[in-house]
């Protein structure tokens, strides 16, 4: 990684961890970023269902968390994953507690036969009034064999 040291710091740029959930790789993360130094970007692509612990422990170390929220309605969001988004809930509360909302992008996606934009308005609502800010809402692209 060292190589594109210098694009990096000139373009603000850095690395973003996703591919399976990231954020069980604390201990990895962490010591990506004493290696790498402050002037880094360092994102995370997450699920945030994963122990609040995990959270606590990498909010300090990185830059920008790629939410995939799915859906904020507990219903919905089990009938998608198969699992119940209480964790998800807990981390995005432990979140705005330390005042990062605008370092998280949530995105919510219109998932045909899960939710409706109906739904997905109040996802961003309810997110909204938790402090967070920047959304991406899209639709996922079924395809039917």
């Amino acid at each position: 990684m060292r190589i594109d040291e210098l694009y990096f710091l000139a373009t603000n740029g850095g690395v973003t961890f996703g591919g399976g959930e990231p954020c069980l790789r604390t201990d990895f993360i962490k010591e990506f970023r004493g290696l790498c130094g402050q002037a880094w970007q360092i994102n995370l692509e997450t699920s945030l269902n994963i122990p609040t612990a995990n959270i606590e422990a990498l909010l300090p170390v990185v830059n920008t968390l790629f939410i995939d929220i799915k859906d904020m309605a507990p219903g919905i969001y089990r009938h998608y994953t198969g699992r119940c988004n209480d964790l998800v809930l807990d981390n995005l509360r432990l979140i705005a507690e330390a005042g990062r909302q605008s370092d998280c992008i949530i995105r919510i996606p219109l998932i045909p036969d899960y939710n409706t934009d109906s739904d997905r308005e109040t996802s961003r609502k309810t997110l909204e009034a938790l402090g967070f800010v920047r959304f991406d809402l899209f639709t996922y692209q079924i395809r039917r064999h």
